[in-house]
């Protein structure tokens, strides 16, 4: 609540308000005045203002007029510039599109330069590598250096004039110095080349007869073969620049190398390896049973049975005494066989077989000996060559897989070559073979013979027992 006191304080004023307080008029005209004194400062202040804001203004227009000159001198720059950017945008694409048609032709260009100065390289004559070597070397060098750094146009340029004036050199032949091994001699030589179209010569320059050049694979030099019907003097007038008679290989080369593909017997073996080795072996352990062989058919005489008949009817006729003389005329098996006939004759029948059947087995054991072995061979041969062309085969076809297809020639070349284990094994099972059959035919037949004889020879032996028994009966008197 509030005191008293707040409450005479809060009267004060309304009390003295309403004791000296003025009339409406009065305070109409106080406010009037007051308006109007409040409206004239106002006024004044108003005035004062428009001239401060006035003053004021016409820098900030001028600074306002400054920035948009700035604003469209900008705006200008920046068009310009946009159409520069975009002008700058289309010759940038310009200039990348001729930089990689640049490149295109570079690198056409290299690749043309590689592939000449590779065909250039491998179109070689024999012996014209000497001479170039060492610059196709540097250019292909040069060539890849620049296009590792990207600036091979220089190198394909160079390239280039080295294939020009290997052309402008090659047209009509020219001459060359170097070295080739003579085939004849294996000796290498220092001489002249002469590089005429597909052909290519050589003079040694110690003398010597002139030769045709051949490559060789995996020799450092070529070859030059002897050309023994080209003539001194045509040959001395051709590599002094005269015209003279030439010799040319019309197969390129060809014959001599069919020619080198020969060799002799003992490197057509060695061609196939350790198996043709085998098989080689066994043919000269064949052939020289067969040679035995033949001398024991040789040796093994048999007579004709007209022979053998006229000496069996004297046994049979009891003549020991003429039987004995005709039998030293036999030949030799026959002999053998009737000279135990003779002396066993005293014998019993039994006994007397026993021993021609002796006799008999061992001539067949030593005439038919080996020939088992030579049926053997003439099996296992063609075998052994089957064996030899399987393992030659399995190495074709390692090498086929590291190393590709690439080269027919010497894929042909060593399958070629697994073939000879083939040929050598039916070079030696066929002849190997036929004589076999051959002397197994004449043993057997000559044994047969002979069988045939000890059984007559029993028989005759038989009759001449007979008669002898029946003469000693005819002689007893009655």
């Amino acid at each position: 609540m509030k005191t008293w006191v707040q409450w005479v304080l809060a009267l004060l004023p309304i009390l003295g308000v309403a004791q000296g307080a003025p009339t409406f008029e009065e305070s109409m005209k106080t406010a009037a005045a007051e308006y109007r004194q409040r409206a004239v400062l106002a006024a004044e202040a108003l005035n004062r203002t428009r001239a401060r804001i006035a003053e004021e203004k016409a820098p900030l227009l001028q600074q306002m007029r400054a920035a948009e000159d700035r604003m469209v001198a900008a705006e200008s720059e920046n068009t310009r510039l946009e159409t520069q950017q975009e002008n700058s945008a289309e010759v940038r694409q310009k200039l990348l599109q001729e930089l990689d048609a640049s490149r295109r032709t570079t690198t056409y260009a290299d690749t043309l330069a590689h592939d000449g100065l590779k065909a250039a390289t491998d179109a070689l004559a024999p012996g014209e590598d000497q001479g170039v070597a060492d610059q196709v070397t540097a250019l292909q060098k040069q060539l890849d250096g620049a296009s590792a750094a990207g600036a091979s146009g220089r190198s394909a340029m160079d390239i280039a004039d080295f294939l020009l004036a290997r052309t402008e050199q090659a047209l009509g032949g020219y001459r060359a110095e170097g070295k080739a091994m003579m085939a004849d001699t294996s000796q290498v030589l220092k001489g002249t080349f002469a590089f005429v179209g597909p052909e290519t010569y050589f003079l040694p320059a110690e003398g010597g007869p002139v030769g045709t050049v051949r490559p060789r694979e995996g020799a450092r030099y070529p070859i030059s073969y002897p050309l023994a019907a080209w003539k001194a003097p045509d040959a001395a007038a051709f590599f002094s620049g005269r015209p003279a008679l030439v010799l040319a290989d019309a197969s390129g080369g060809k014959a001599l190398r069919l020619d080198e593909t020969r060799g002799t017997f003992w490197q057509h073996v060695q061609k196939g390896g350790a198996v043709a080795m085998a098989i080689v072996i066994v043919g000269v352990l064949a052939a020289v049973m067969i040679l035995q062989k033949m001398r024991d058919l040789a040796r093994m005489g048999v007579d004709s049975p007209a022979t053998v008949e006229a000496f069996l009817n004297t046994v049979a006729s009891g003549n020991t005494a003429e039987a004995e003389m005709m039998v030293k005329t036999l030949k030799r098996t026959t002999r053998e066989l009737f000279s135990v006939g003779l002396q066993s004759a005293a014998q019993p029948k039994t006994i007397l077989e026993e021993r021609l059947q002796a006799v008999l087995l061992e001539q067949r054991l030593h005439y038919e000996r080996r020939l088992p072995l030579l049926a053997v061979i003439a099996v296992a041969s063609p075998l052994m060559g089957l064996l030899g062309t399987v393992v030659g085969l399995v190495k074709t076809f390692a090498l086929i897989t590291v190393f590709g297809t690439g080269n027919a020639g010497k894929l042909s070349s060593g399958i070629s070559e697994v073939l000879v284990s083939t040929e050598l094994g039916l070079a030696v099972a066929i002849p190997t073979l036929v004589a076999h059959g051959f002397l197994a035919q004449r043993i057997h037949k000559n044994l047969s013979l002979l069988e045939r004889y000890a059984l007559q020879f029993t028989t005759a032996m038989g009759v001449a027992q007979a008669r002898a028994r029946n003469a000693s009966d005819t002689s007893i008197p009655a």
